[in-house]
């Protein structure tokens, strides 16, 4: 008999996971101080690149089930395409993400903040509007949970809200 795709995907994801949890926890041996020497940095450095490893690989299972931004003439929507993203969790359990938008009137950086309860809402980001005049094109938004419209709106210039 076959395995199936959800089959294999169980049985490979836990198998992975146990063996990066026996990792993790070798690594955790590395704590000893009566054996080894450390500095702060030195720990703070390998958490850091331990949890950024750990929120790009979420990230490529929350892309992949939004699909790949392929374009099909035969599919009723089509997907936006994926841009650069940087997702950071906080001690709650919540994520913050940073989306790069490459759009040629208003390229952004946006901020997102996603609950543990999978709501997920945007908090501010900063653009460039060429619509603005010269010297005033950086701006800054901050969002309201009650309105798509953001409470604050401003030019950003040498480091002035103006």
């Amino acid at each position: 008999m076959r395995e199936s795709k959800q089959e294999r995907f169980k049985r490979l994801a836990e198998a992975r996971v146990n063996k990066i949890l026996s990792m993790l926890g070798l690594l955790g041996n590395c704590s000893f101080k009566g054996t080894y020497e450390y500095t702060e940095e030195q720990v703070e450095k390998v958490f850091q690149k331990l949890q950024s490893e750990l929120d790009r690989t979420y990230q490529r299972f929350k892309s992949a089930a939004k699909g790949k931004g392929r374009f099909s003439l035969s599919d009723d929507l089509i997907t936006a395409p994926q841009h650069p993203s940087v997702c950071l969790t906080l001690p709650d359990g919540s994520q913050l993400r940073a989306d790069a938008v490459d759009n040629e009137d208003f390229p952004a950086v946006n901020i997102w903040l996603q609950t543990s309860d999978a709501d997920e809402k945007s908090v501010c980001f900063v653009e460039y509007n060429t619509q603005r005049e010269t010297g005033k094109e950086l701006c800054i938004g901050v969002c309201s949970s009650d309105s798509d419209d953001p409470y604050f709106y401003e030019s950003f210039n040498n480091g002035k809200v103006s």
